[in-house]
């Protein structure tokens, strides 16, 4: 079994890398342990923002087919519920599988293999190199044999994970930068408004993330929370039952599934490549920091990823130093932002309901600056001049003094992953990245 190209998942990040590479002509596998029919299948949020797909050059989901109904925005409302501030945009309300599906299609169409109910086991490893991989299917063990291999395993990272210790791209992120999710989708008798998707903080119901209610036209929604796992930490099943599933109830819910996972909500893995290997999607840890939607940074990755691939293959071998544009080209794009967020993941996760209400209740973030802050990863001069103007926040000192250290940080953040160096600088960097948010840890958790 010789490839080019193996896809280890067939989730967003696979399958479309699969599909942007398999056009071009090269032999691409992609394994995946569901089997054939049930790939396309993912418990997620399921929201994705319009501008991702302009983006990668692919044509958005359409109505009737894997979109359900469009967002004209997001809702983020204070723990109270009385206060709200809106994120405008563009998005749609999936439906997931057959959003999986049209992509699973135009893998195959370009050419793609795919190889389901197999497990990926391990990378194999020849001295500095992955040159294929071992998998289990129903007849036993198989070596699977490629130029490159692409982990798209998602949040677990399961193939990347298993290389050497001292190979960068094999770091794991601690739990604390993950939230554990559990969501449900249902229909409702009362009929929802399709047009806005809700958010809301809440450190009470959930800690450390947020719980949310996302419309799926008039009559269908996906709710559920996250939570920062950790000592202490509530389970979210659980939580779910206990504060979400009445308000299901009132609405005369039927429940048509339920399920969870790990989502890692951070800044990109330091390290995305190594010789023969490259990650994408959530086992890049590419998710956005804040909300933790996916699919969008998903598609971003394995796009920039395999033009990456494309080139390092028509030139020769996928070494370390072929493959290492994809960091600056997927940080220009997404991942400089996804860091300084990162920052203000850790901030707010510090944070208490009633400094959240507080700060809300004074409109010291406006629905435009929300907006900015979400596309851009950075802290308008606006609601720190604000937040100097409100009388409240002067008789909180630390919390006015977080607020302008917290817009120090994400520069630095952004700054860092904007400059992304080149192999030989690689471990000096590391240890500034690694400084950084150490720093950042220790002044809003400890």
């Amino acid at each position: 079994m010789n490839y080019e190209i193996a896809v280890a998942g067939g989730g967003v990040a696979g399958l479309f890398f699969a599909y942007l590479t398999a056009r071009e002509g090269f032999r691409v596998v992609v394994i995946d342990m569901k089997d054939e029919e049930r790939i396309g299948e993912k418990v997620c949020g399921d929201a994705v923002g319009e501008h991702h797909f302009r983006n990668v050059g692919l044509e958005p989901p359409r109505l009737g087919v894997d979109a359900i109904s469009v967002f004209e925005g997001v809702k983020v409302f204070s723990p109270s519920r009385e206060v709200f501030v809106l994120a405008k945009g563009r998005g749609y309300a999936l439906d997931r599988k057959a959003f999986g599906r049209r992509l699973l299609k135009k893998a195959v169409n370009a050419g793609a293999e795919i190889l389901a109910s197999h497990v990926a086991l391990k990378p194999l490893v020849e001295g500095s190199w992955v040159r294929g991989l071992l998998l289990r299917g129903s007849h036993g063990t198989l070596t699977l044999r490629c130029g490159v291999l692409v982990d798209a395993t998602g949040a677990t990272a399961a193939i990347r994970t298993k290389l050497p210790g001292s190979w960068w791209i094999s770091e794991r992120a601690p739990l604390e930068d993950y939230n554990a999710a559990y969501r449900v989708i249902a229909e409702v008798e009362e009929e929802q408004d399709p047009r806005y998707a809700m958010i809301y903080l809440d450190v009470e119901i959930a800690p450390g993330g947020y719980w949310w209610w996302f419309p799926k036209g008039k009559y269908l929604v996906n709710a559920g929370l996250g939570v920062k796992p950790g000592p202490g930490a509530p389970n979210p099943k659980r939580s779910l039952e206990e504060h979400i599933m009445p308000l299901l109830e009132e609405a005369g819910a039927r429940v048509l599934h339920a399920g969870g996972g790990l989502v890692p909500t951070r800044r990109p893995a330091p390290c995305m490549v190594g010789n023969g290997m490259v990650a994408v999607g959530d086992a890049a840890y590419t998710a956005n920091p804040l909300h933790g939607g996916g699919i969008g940074p998903a598609l971003l990755s394995s796009y920039h990823a395999a033009k990456t691939v494309i080139a390092a293959l028509e030139e020769g071998e996928c070494t370390l130093n072929a493959l290492w544009p994809y960091h600056s080209a997927y940080h220009a794009a997404y991942g400089a932002k996804q860091a300084a967020l990162d920052v203000l993941r850790i901030y707010l996760q510090a944070l208490s309901n009633e400094d959240i209400e507080f700060v809300m209740r004074r409109k010291v973030l406006s629905d435009e600056e929300l907006s900015e802050m979400g596309y851009r990863g950075e802290l308008a001069h606006s609601v720190l001049s604000k937040a100097l103007s409100v009388v409240g926040l002067l008789r909180r000192p630390s919390l006015l003094r977080d607020l302008f250290k917290v817009k120090s940080y994400m520069e630095n953040a952004k700054g860092l992953f904007l400059k992304f160096p080149s192999p030989h600088e690689f471990a000096m960097w590391r240890v500034e990245e690694e400084s950084l948010f150490r720093e950042v840890k220790s002044r809003f958790w400890m």
